[in-house]
């Protein structure tokens, strides 16, 4: 944790520790290799972790408040260029280049006089990422910078509730929840980042879905084998139809909103031919008994525990002692990551939160269940929470 003195100067670090530090990620850097899979991705986040450790260990107080100075008017830059005629869009992929004259040009503006600082524009064009981008900083950074008014209003304690929450009270529609007001491009945008944010939830790789063909024969074969509930665009149970291509599609049930299902491209993929597609609420009761899976993922950082119990305890109900509930979501270290926070900070806005693993099997309790295992992803916080009925 970091310490301060009375003249905000960093306290409690020493040359040792910096150069413990630095002789790690030299280490680490001379085996690195760039490489999109696991192992490179993990190797990555690993060297990032590290320099920012060294960062907090030099940085004193007056450094961090000049970096907080630059972020503001780093994200607010290009936020503003992907108005004007979507700048972005303009400049092309490598190799091939565009000036900064033809640029201007482009989206009627005035050349500058000094070149950008060369920032990644991936995170900025239209695609997923920079639909992420966007989101975040309009729905997040509006609803944070006007956080100081909600808990003068309503008190020093977390949100609880989907509705009279940070959000809420930011687009003044405090008597509604976030899902009722969001409509036009900013429905848009969220259902595109939804689609395309398994790089920060994975879906494979902890629990073995393999354990679904094994039990099969633990429930009547006309029963369903796996409820996506809430479950999008189906990428789940693509995933797990690709780890496990025995499953019959016609056992597998897709769960969401009617506006959702009826976008559901399950047909765009031949494995999922014969899946059933669902309108449900998940806060009304579960219609599909006796499955041996029920999955969850993305949807409990949403709701305050009072309202996943109702989520859990609709599935709980009509659970046989052969089904599981497999909740994919993040596990929160103590003390938290920098990006476990900024998400927290996030889901407070909803009345949410991230949590801890006290908190899931506190969770789990609450909604009559037992929680026999969490199966971590290594080097990340995302985990899937196996539960059972008690």
């Amino acid at each position: 944790m970091q310490r301060f003195g009375s003249d905000l100067e960093r306290v409690g670090w020493t040359p040792q520790d910096l150069v413990a530090l630095t002789e790690e990620l030299a280490a680490l850097s001379r085996t690195h290799k760039n490489s999109p899979n696991d192992g490179g991705n993990l190797q990555r986040k690993e060297i990032l972790r590290l320099t920012r450790q060294i960062n907090d260990e030099v940085q004193d107080a007056r450094d961090r408040n000049e970096e907080y100075q630059e972020q503001m008017e780093e994200i607010g830059a290009p936020r503003l260029l992907v108005d004007w005629r979507r700048a972005f869009d303009h400049i092309p992929r490598h190799p091939e280049t565009i000036s900064y004259s033809e640029l201007a040009c482009r989206v009627d503006a005035e050349e500058p006089s000094a070149s950008p600082n060369g920032m990644d524009a991936r995170v900025k064009r239209r695609d997923p990422r920079g639909v992420w981008f966007k989101l975040a900083h309009d729905s997040g950074n509006f609803v944070f910078s006007r956080s100081c008014g909600y808990f003068a209003k309503y008190g020093r304690k977390n949100p609880t509730e989907p509705t009279h929450n940070p959000c809420a009270y930011a687009y003044g529609t405090e008597d509604k929840t976030f899902f009722e007001v969001i409509e036009g491009e900013r429905l848009q945008d969220f259902n595109t980042t939804m689609q395309t944010l398994d790089f920060v939830l994975p879906i494979r790789g902890m629990f073995p879905f393999q354990w679904i063909t094994e039990n099969v024969h633990r429930v009547p074969d006309d029963t369903a084998l796996v409820v996506d509930v809430g479950g999008g665009q189906e990428q789940a149970l693509r995933q797990i139809m690709q780890e496990c291509p025995d499953i019959p599609a016609e056992r597998l049930v897709l769960q969401d909103l009617p506006s959702v299902i009826e976008d559901a491209k399950v047909g765009d993929f031949p494995e999922l031919q014969g899946v059933q597609k669902m309108p449900h609420n998940f806060f009304e009761e579960q219609p599909v008994k006796g499955a041996l899976v029920y999955y969850i993922r993305r949807v409990m950082h949403n709701w305050s525990d009072r309202n996943n119990c109702r989520i859990l305890g609709h599935v709980r109900d009509v659970m046989s002692p052969a089904s599981r509930i497999l909740i994919t979501e993040q596990v929160v270290a103590n003390p938290p990551p920098p990006e476990a926070t900024w998400l927290d900070l996030l889901m407070m806005g909803l009345g949410s939160k991230q949590r801890t693993e006290k908190d899931w099997y506190s969770l789990a309790g609450a909604a009559g269940l037992e929680l026999v295992k969490i199966w971590k992803s290594p080097g990340t916080a995302v985990a899937v929470m196996e539960l059972k009925k008690q």
